[in-house]
């Protein structure tokens, strides 16, 4: 779940979300911006970076949209795109020129003509004030150089494919390294020659292989890549015009995601980032020495990008009691962490934190993240959340669906069960080729641990919830054990990996293909089909799904909702199915106050078997919607 935070609310009124994304920094490391999220309007903040404690304000006057990019300048300018209305419309070009008084002066001074979305680069010098790439209607991707002098918007380059990243291999603004997404599902770096619009693929281990360039320093002329040929993603270097490409064995660790975030001004030193169970490590790896130093710092979640600018090192960062925020590690001569808690609209205190316990799965313990504070197991309600994937894990970071059942007094407990990635290979591959394998054995074996310790306390039993494939998993827990849970919940779930892949996209059915997702884990109790094991399902369930899903379609859980109706089960008495005009990501997140609302006061309720598994069948009431419901 995303990284978000709500100001401080007694349980029984509104929460407002707020929140901190799309992080990006000047070129000189002075100056950052990032966009806030509060009541679900979005808006701009400005950090200003001069000294080792940053100071953010956010930026009055200008209206913009989840789809605008911003990027800082050297000079503390802003240059904004902003996406156009209708869809249709042109993209428009905003500068922010910063005032005395710490405001910004808005000045628009071109457009970009529409396209499906895009992303802005800052300019390798000052010849230029940056550079857009635009994904087009065609599936390519154009190149637009934006300038202060005219012509201010030039196209320069046209290429197949959708671009993400880019780093410059000279200073002047012609050569242009990004990483290319086709038709065919293959990802590999290209060069652009702005200069004349030509390109060449540069980075490629295989036809079938995601290859991607992260980092370029121009000062050594190092440039660190990344490919999981071989099956799990790794982090090469190699200097640009060099031989092979080198993969040093002291930065790779299978099973334990890494990422390369900054080099520092000399291309010396490259920080890295390591997930490593549910928190993140900084690591300085030192190429010439072939050096890995860890840099100790707060148990937490780190996210890309980075700068590093003198011995200051900036990130977002975010913990279970602090909203996400901008990092400050100064990495010499002794390191140390300091998290800005700058911002009229955050707080520092009143937010539920969480420890990090070891609680048995079927073969061994498992970390898992545990609300509700050192009496977590008596509280009076508890809720079991499974995270999606299978290849995810639950971070250690703010969540706000998790502070709103908290607040509400519902202790929360997050495992990190075998198929979760940041313990190793083995336990990062078991459930692939085997979708509600092992997996689903960890939650069931915990399930059965701690209904079984509240039952001898007299409390109810935990109630199961999870979202995308964690809504798959606690239906299979659900309609499996019936026995061990006292409601379940189920964000945009589907019901089978071969299911899924009948009525996904392409994206989607390469994706269950990839992670073996069709073979169904069959074994001797029948195939892992949520559909199978629901006439069995008797604990309250919540059904929530969006309308306009295109990772999960929506058809998956009206199937479900015909099959537990011709069972006879009655909605409304024995289940709840809502369907929300949103998207995947918005339901899996739970990112809507009003589901949040619904879910908390379902888990805080933990209603006894309200039809008992009827079959005495009925007419089901009308699918409810969020948008009645406040």
């Amino acid at each position: 779940m995303s990284a978000s935070a709500v100001l401080t609310a007694p349980p029984e009124t509104e929460l407002v979300l707020f929140d901190r994304t799309d992080f990006a920094f000047s070129r000189n490391g002075l100056h950052g911006v990032c966009r806030t999220t509060l009541d679900a309007e979005p808006a701009l903040e400005h950090w200003a970076l001069e000294s080792e404690q940053p100071s953010c304000q956010p930026i009055s006057g200008v209206s913009i949209t989840p789809e605008t990019s911003a990027l800082p300048l050297d000079d503390g300018r802003i240059v904004l795109v902003r996406r156009g209305e209708p869809s249709t419309a042109p993209h428009e070009l905003v500068l922010l020129h910063p005032r005395e008084d710490g405001e910004f002066r808005v000045a628009r001074w071109g457009e970009i003509p529409s396209a499906l979305g895009g992303y802005l680069l800052p300019s390798p010098s000052s010849a230029q004030l940056a550079f857009y790439v635009a994904l087009e209607d065609s599936g390519g991707s154009t190149i637009w150089r934006l300038s202060a002098s005219v012509p201010r918007v030039e196209p320069l380059a046209h290429v197949p494919g959708s671009m993400s990243g880019g780093v410059w291999l000279d200073g002047h603004g012609d050569l242009l390294a990004l990483n290319q997404f086709t038709d065919s599902h293959r990802t590999s770096g290209i060069v652009i020659d702005l200069g004349d619009g030509s390109w060449r693929r540069i980075w490629s281990m295989s036809a079938r292989s995601t290859d991607r360039i992260a980092l370029y320093s121009p000062q050594s002329k190092v440039l660190v890549v990344t490919t999981n040929a071989g099956g799990e993603e790794r982090l090469g270097l190699v200097h640009l015009g060099g031989a092979d490409v080198a993969f040093p064995e002291n930065l790779q660790r299978p099973g334990y995601p890494r990422r390369a975030l900054a080099f520092d001004g000399r291309g010396e030193r490259l920080l890295v980032d390591e997930v490593a169970g549910a928190v993140s490590r900084l690591f300085i790896y030192t190429p010439a020495a072939q050096r890995v130093t860890a840099l100790a710092g707060s148990p937490g979640s780190i996210f890309s990008p980075a700068s590093w600018a003198g011995d200051l090192v900036r990130f977002r960062f975010s913990a279970p009691s602090q909203p996400p925020t901008l990092a400050t590690v100064r990495v010499a001569p002794q390191p140390r962490w300091s998290v800005s808690h700058d911002g009229e609209l955050e707080t520092e205190t009143g937010w539920a934190d969480a420890e990090l316990v070891e609680l048995p799965g079927s073969t061994g313990s498992m970390e898992t993240i545990v609300y509700g504070g050192p009496g977590w197991r008596q509280s009076r309600h508890l809720v079991l959340a499974l995270h999606g994937g299978p290849l995810a894990s639950w971070r250690f970071e703010f969540d706000l669906l998790f502070q709103c059942l908290v607040a509400a007094g519902v202790a929360v407990v997050a495992p990190n069960y075998r198929g979760s990635t940041g313990y190793g290979t083995e336990h990062q591959r078991a459930a692939i080729g085997n979708w509600g394998g092992p997996d689903l054995d960890d939650v069931l074996h915990l399930g059965r641990d701690l209904s079984s310790e509240r039952a001898r306390h007299g409390l109810a039993a935990p109630a199961v919830l999870g979202a995308s494939y964690g809504a798959y998993l606690a239906l299979l827990a659900a309609g499996t054990a019936p026995e061990l849970w006292s409601s379940c919940v189920a964000l945009a779930p589907f019901l089978s990996g071969p299911s899924l892949y009948d009525n996904g996209d392409a994206e989607v059915r390469r994706r269950v293909e990839t992670l073996g997702g069709l073979k169904n884990g069959d074994d001797a109790a029948g195939p892992h089909d949520v559909l199978r094991v629901c006439p069995a399902l008797s604990a309250p369930l919540l059904l929530v799904h969006g309308t306009n899903d295109l990772t999960i379609p929506v058809c998956q859980s009206r199937m479900l909702v015909r099959r537990l109706l011709e069972l006879g089960r009655i909605e409304g008495a024995d289940f709840d199915y809502v369907e929300v005009d949103s998207d995947h990501r918005e339901v899996a997140l739970a990112q809507r106050a009003a589901l949040r609302q619904r879910i908390v006061r379902f888990c805080h309720t933990q209603p006894r078997l309200r039809g008992g598994g009827s079959t005495t069948g009925g007419r089901s009431k009308q699918h409810q919607s969020l948008a009645t419901e406040g």
